[in-house]
């Protein structure tokens, strides 16, 4: 078992000359150091691993959407708000506002590389090997010591759903609990004290934990290993895709729309062809981002949903908080309703987009075509430079591109590895393991089973439900369901009022409906992602 360490840090590359390290000693001996072995290319069958800390990427996601939600309700909206309104005042805060956040943003998601130092049991090595910050690594047998640098892919790393689904469940109870104490006049100022001291905590879970249990459910569920840095790119383009969404819907739709309507018409076509249409269009435009990186349909979908929770995770920011001017029971209601249906809703129909997308990808080699576009790109920007007496690649002559040029058909026999060839170490017994859920290698069953087996194994699996590989379908089935919830939802509570129902009645027929639409989407997302995972899985 050779022995290794690791340093995480930004390393600028740049280049360092070595001077001979020279010591005296008490006597006055002056000693000449060996010099630290020089870095190397990395090894192609090195497998890492980093310690688990599951809520770590919490911290991480809470600070990203903390900062997105500036930029974009604060930052861009006020810039489009004041130049609608010729106010230079408003303009500049949301100038402000909007670019203030970015260097915290640059600085939370970085790209890292690691510092990996390796040494091999070598009988012929050495027991001391000198390291370049002083010092030196000694090790109890003689050992190959060697150096290299590697991106820092480690893998998605989730606390159990489970553990998370807890959290979730205590925050609604603690505002359920908060709130029998206002059924007393003379337990009301206990209320009000409880309600002051944790309403901040209470938005900040009641909006974010559903989001991180569904994030965690849903890797679970699906069982791809993921690298955390991808899995974050998609998560912060689902945030970026609700500032496109928010000018739809704030200022172009209700811009187009004769005057004359009513408020509950406005509203209602509102939310029943302005959020589904444009929502989901740019949330599959963000998981268009990605069409390179996509190489199978199960890796679509979870592209997709989790594109999908990330635009949940910024709009859920916004109404959590608007509920709490209701209250501890009106911001446990809202959490609740939108922890269990409306973040699973955004999540499942940008996830079916999204395995459109990747049934696209496999059919017609897209990603490996965009990647030989953008290869062929590459060869020409440098041979072009070359021609032009630019010695780009620094070997002393202008000779064009230098190395293997390769073929379209070279790249599509190419083994693909992008999946990150990393562990988790669990932090109390010290064994590397992959992460919560993943499908390995090792859990292909090969067994042959006979015909009475399968079909108790159909029957086990219960309903499969394929979502459509064609993409504008896949686009028109995201809109439906989006605009099945919104329209139904609000209907449900002006229908009743309409035939004077009364309060009673209406609050009745309203959390009747939802608890149906609620049902129907976690039902719908189980039998999805469940028929999704049995899919082979490519990546």
């Amino acid at each position: 078992m050779p022995w290794a360490s690791r340093v995480m840090g930004d390393l600028s590359g740049t280049t360092v000359i070595l001077m001979a390290r020279i010591i005296t000693d008490a006597s006055g001996q002056r000693y000449q150091l060996d010099e630290p072995v020089p870095l190397s290319p990395a090894p192609e069958n090195i497998r890492l691993a980093t310690e688990s800390k599951p809520w770590k990427n919490y911290w991480r996601m809470l600070g990203t959407v903390m900062l997105a939600f500036l930029i974009v309700q604060f930052g861009l909206a006020s810039l489009i708000e004041g130049a609608l309104a010729g106010d230079a005042i408003i303009s500049v805060i949301g100038a402000i506002c909007s670019l203030a956040p970015i260097p915290l943003l640059l600085i939370l998601h970085k790209p890292k590389l690691v510092h990996v130092r390796l040494a091999v049991p070598d009988a012929k090595g050495k027991q001391h090997h000198p390291l370049p910050e002083g010092g030196s690594l000694r090790t109890v047998a003689p050992t190959r010591f060697k150096r290299f640098l590697t991106p820092d892919d480690s893998v998605l790393d989730l606390p159990p759903h489970r553990q998370v689904w807890l959290v979730f469940s205590l925050t609604v109870a603690t505002s359920a609990f908060v709130t029998l104490f206002a059924l007393s006049e003379s337990t009301e100022w206990l209320f009000m004290l409880l309600f002051i001291l944790l309403v901040i905590p209470l938005w900040i879970m009641g909006f974010s934990i559903p989001v991180f249990a569904w994030w965690a459910t849903s890797s679970k569920w699906i069982g791809l290993p993921t690298r955390r840095r991808d899995a974050e790119a998609w998560l912060i383009a689902g945030m970026a895709s609700a500032f496109p969404a928010l000018v739809i819907n704030t200022w172009i739709f209700p811009g187009i729309l004769p005057s004359s309507l009513s408020s509950a018409s406005t509203e209602f076509l509102l939310l029943v062809l302005s959020a589904p249409l444009g929502e989901e269009l740019w949330k599959l435009l963000a998981v268009l981002l990605f069409l390179p990186s996509i190489k199978s349909p199960r890796h679509g979908l979870q592209i997709g949903f989790t594109v999908g929770l990330g635009f949940a995770l910024i709009e859920n920011m916004s109404y959590v908080l608007m509920s709490t001017f209701g209250g501890p029971i009106g911001l446990g209601f809202t959490t609740l309703v939108r922890g269990i249906g409306s973040i699973p809703g955004h999540a499942l129909w940008t996830g079916i987009s999204g395995f459109a997308v990747g049934c696209l990808v496999e059919d017609h080699d897209i990603d490996k075509r965009i990647r030989w576009l953008m290869r062929r790109l590459t060869v020409d920007v440098v041979d072009a430079a070359e021609n032009l007496g630019i010695d780009v690649d620094g070997d002393g002559d202008h000779s064009g591109y230098d190395q293997p040029r390769g073929s379209f058909e070279e790249l599509l026999s190419e083994v693909d590895s992008s999946t990150s060839s990393w562990m988790l170490i669990d932090s109390k017994t010290g064994e590397a393991r992959d992460a919560d859920g993943v499908a390995t290698s090792q859990d292909i069953l090969t067994d042959l089973v006979t015909s009475s087996e399968a079909a108790r194994y159909r029957s086990e699996d219960g309903i499969q439900i394929l979502p459509p590989r064609h993409v504008l379908q896949a686009y028109g089935l995201a809109v439906f369901g989006h605009a099945i919830w919104n329209g139904t939802s609000y209907l449900s509570f002006l229908i009743p009022e309409w035939i004077g129902l009364g309060e009673i009645g209406v609050l009745i027929c309203m959390l009747g409906w939802t608890t149906i639409l609620i049902a129907s989407v976690l039902w719908l997302t189980h039998r999805v992602l469940s028929t999704v995972r049995r899919m082979p899985m490519l990546v």
